[in-house]
């Protein structure tokens, strides 16, 4: 496995100007990091997530190129916000525009894409799932193809509330049925729909392309202000890994014994300081891989 980081571990310090990409780079290579994947909204202004394309930000996107260029560390994939919703003409808009980030992709020797299929916040009924399943399941197939054609493997993640759930994800890469739509597993946000996360993991990672690591603490009631609501109401809040209420390392051991060897991101998104979570998050990651591992 190669263990590296999200760029959305770094967000709070990014958007306030506390840390440039050289800067975020150099701490990569001084805490042994392999690798970035690029959450592309982790560069964006407050305010303008929702609407910002990195794509188009050719100054950043050169920067991102030189940083990895000076300090070995390789981009590893990108994740990209992407809504297969709407009508036919503004999907067709969508899945261009997921196209144009396999481009993206290769330009920076990038293996793996991952793009959302709805808005995350969104929590839709039953009936509006099944309602829109078999469009976001063709449009993602599109995406597949046009990603296999270019050498990039195209995924869909544990993310948010409509497209979560082990039974959710797997059911579309079923449905897509195309051998390079995979899954970007993150072993934290199956708490977003009250998921077991140990289940949950050892029964996606065959279908893994990608792995996301995370912890949170988990509450029955909320404690105050700055924790997310689940769909059965529970409370979660990210912590920094190995110092929440997930079993940290039996996550990683199953990790382990599936045998999955690719990309592993750990993804920070506590209220600790930036630089203290995602430096005793890696060092708890390789402590844990260390013991499993014997």
């Amino acid at each position: 496995m190669k263990l590296g980081l999200s760029s959305y571990s770094f967000r709070p310090m990014l958007v306030d100007g506390q840390l440039t990409v050289d800067g975020m780079f150099d701490w990569l290579r001084e805490n042994g990091a392999e690798h970035l994947e690029i959450a592309t909204f982790s560069f964006a202004k407050r305010g303008t997530e929702a609407n910002y394309d990195l794509a188009s930000e050719e100054e950043t996107l050169r920067q991102l190129e030189a940083a990895s260029a000076r300090t070995n560390i390789p981009i590893s994939g990108f994740c990209m916000a992407a809504n297969f919703l709407g009508s036919d003409s503004e999907r067709r808009a969508q899945v261009e525009n997921v196209k144009r980030y396999v481009d993206l992709c290769r330009r920076f020797g990038a293996g793996f894409l991952r793009h959302d299929v709805v808005p995350w916040h969104l929590r839709p009924s039953t009936e509006e799932f099944e309602r829109e399943f078999a469009v976001i399941a063709d449009a993602s197939r599109e995406v597949a193809e046009y990603g296999a054609a270019h050498g990039v493997v195209t995924s869909v993640e544990d993310h948010g509330f409509f497209m979560n759930s082990s039974e959710r994800v797997l059911r579309l890469i079923h449905a897509v049925n195309h051998p390079n739509f995979r899954f970007t597993l993150d072993v934290g946000n199956f708490l977003c729909v009250d998921e077991d996360p140990h289940v949950a993991t050892r029964r996606s990672l065959p279908f893994a392309s990608f792995v996301h690591l995370k912890d949170f603490y988990v509450r029955r009631t909320e404690p105050g202000p700055g924790w997310l609501k689940t769909a059965g109401g529970q409370f979660i809040r990210g912590s920094v890994f190995g110092f929440g209420d997930l079993d940290t390392k039996s996550l990683i051991e199953s990790v382990v014994a599936s045998g999955y060897d690719g990309f592993v991101s750990l993804e920070y998104e506590g209220n600790e300081p930036t630089l203290y979570g995602c430096e005793v998050g890696l060092n708890n990651i390789r402590r844990m891989l260390d013991e499993v591992r014997g």
